[in-house]
């Protein structure tokens, strides 16, 4: 067996936030969450935040059920024509159930490395008391981030179909204010927007909307630059512009977050950036290829101009029953995806250094981290000097720790009760001209933080151990 060296002289590695944070939408209507350890190896980086898709509608007859299960004569006319959302069923709140699926994605998602985005439509008729609960059950997921009635300019959502805008707008303010009290760590969304005119730059429905935008700890709107909204009854064809589908354009996406962040900044007099909280291109809308193109051409431009009120994008999603995914799920076997263009060009977009978490390095002699938060955490890092290409080049690390793995440029994570991890082709990519960079942070093993603060601290007791081989001799 080959002799074993210890990594000695750590640094101490900060993350700190990218100029404009990528995440990443897993499940929704469209499709069902797909774990994070497939999602990392295919991608090879975490993202920020996961986006997951869920409603609270437990006033509503059919309740905790999923509505196309519950009322399965209805959604003859779309998608959204149910008694409530149509996404998967949250079953936390007053006797919940806080092992059920939306849980445990979250822990999963943070035990990987990345924050939750929750996004969650909700009844506007709830008690302060459900609100309350659900609160408190959020609190130990760290920095996680409710999107509370996303798109509440539109009129598709069941909670826009029931209550006016004003009502919408004076419930996003009243969990606000229970959620400042009960889980001050947890960020609340506020997502709409979309220019009347672009002449007075007036947004709609906004004097009813805009208490919100105080309210929010972050803004938000989606934008899609296609979109197939027949999807699944109507089948998207040219001739049909209009009934079944929208083509908005690249220049019309720009120019409407451009006009939607002035617009939140007059409104308010203050200025909190602005993310786009799901953005795709249709794929059904002029194929797949056509899709990649126009999708790149928009990531393109933002790393070209650098608007600095441009916070974040949520890509949406990772795996889609339809075209708006950067799989498809394969109807053959549902468990599998079947790879889109884009994939390939979004693997490569998601490495520039625009995008990627801002890394300090500090030397440091203890192995003490903290895990505050995908972009704000202390972790470990080593240089490792390369002679040549390696055969093998493995990292033996303490079996009980649970870490997220920079190696070069490609992420890995390493769950408890794995020891060894093999870094070889990422040092091979990397080549030898300067030294093999390897850096580990500790998330919570459960996902979950042990307290009521918004740090969790993790401490090596032995430096990792590394085998490296340039030649193999038999």
């Amino acid at each position: 067996m080959a002799r074993l060296k210890t990594l000695s002289s750590p640094y101490q590695v900060t993350l700190s936030p990218a100029a404009c944070s990528l995440d990443l939408g897993d499940g929704s209507e469209r499709g069902e969450y797909v774990n994070q350890d497939y999602i990392l190896t295919n991608l090879g980086r975490p993202h920020r935040a996961i986006s997951l898709m869920y409603c609270y509608y437990p006033l509503t007859k059919g309740w905790p059920k999923r509505a196309s299960i519950a009322h399965a004569k209805g959604g003859k006319k779309g998608a959204w024509d149910y008694p409530y959302d149509d996404y998967f069923p949250f079953l936390g709140g007053p006797k919940g159930d806080t092992e059920s699926d939306a849980f445990q994605q979250m822990r999963d998602i943070r035990r990987h490395g990345q924050e939750v985005t929750l996004t969650l439509t909700m009844d506007c008729a709830v008690s302060d008391d459900h609100i309350r609960v659900i609160a408190r059950q959020l609190k130990p997921y760290g920095r996680l981030r409710v999107r509370l009635n996303h798109e509440c300019d539109g009129f598709w959502f069941v909670y826009s179909k029931r209550y006016s805008y004003k009502q919408v707008a004076n419930f996003f303010v009243r969990f606000a204010g229970i959620l400042k009290k009960e889980a001050p760590h947890v960020q609340l969304i506020g997502c709409w927007g979309h220019l009347d005119d672009h002449k007075t730059g007036h947004l709609r429905h906004e004097k009813d909307l805009a208490p919100i935008l105080e309210a929010a700890d972050v803004w938000s709107a989606d934008q899609y630059v296609t979109l197939h909204y027949g999807w699944p009854i109507k089948p998207c064809e040219p001739e049909d512009l209009e009934k079944t589908h929208k083509i908005v354009g690249v220049d019309e996406v720009w120019r409407q977050i451009t006009g939607i962040h002035r617009r939140f900044v007059q409104l308010t007099g203050e200025d909190k950036g602005l993310e786009i909280g799901e953005f795709n291109t249709d794929g059904n809308v002029g194929g797949e290829i056509f899709q990649s193109k126009l999708t790149e051409a928009f990531y393109r431009r933002v790393l070209k101009q650098k608007p600095e009120f441009l916070k974040g994008i949520t890509l949406y999603q990772f795996r889609d029953r339809g075209r708006l995914g950067l799989e498809r799920e394969d109807p053959n076997h549902p468990g599998n995806g079947l790879s889109t263009p884009f994939l390939s060009v979004y693997k490569e977009l998601i490495q520039e250094p625009y995008f990627q978490p801002k890394e300090t390095w500090t030397q440091t002699k203890g192995f003490g981290m903290e895990w505050r938060s995908s972009d704000d955490s202390d972790g470990l890092g080593w240089k490792i000097p390369l002679k040549s290409r390696p055969v093998f080049l493995e990292v033996l690390f303490e079996k009980g720790s649970n870490l997220v793995i920079k190696a070069g440029k490609k992420w890995c994570y390493k769950r408890p009760g794995v020891e060894w991890v093999d870094v070889t082709m990422a040092a091979v990519e990397w080549g030898v001209s300067k030294p093999f960079p390897v850096v580990v942070f500790a998330p919570p093993a459960d996902g979950m933080n042990s307290n009521a603060a918004s740090q969790e601290s993790a401490k090596l007791i032995k430096a990792p151990r590394v085998r490296l081989l340039y030649r193999w001799k038999s």
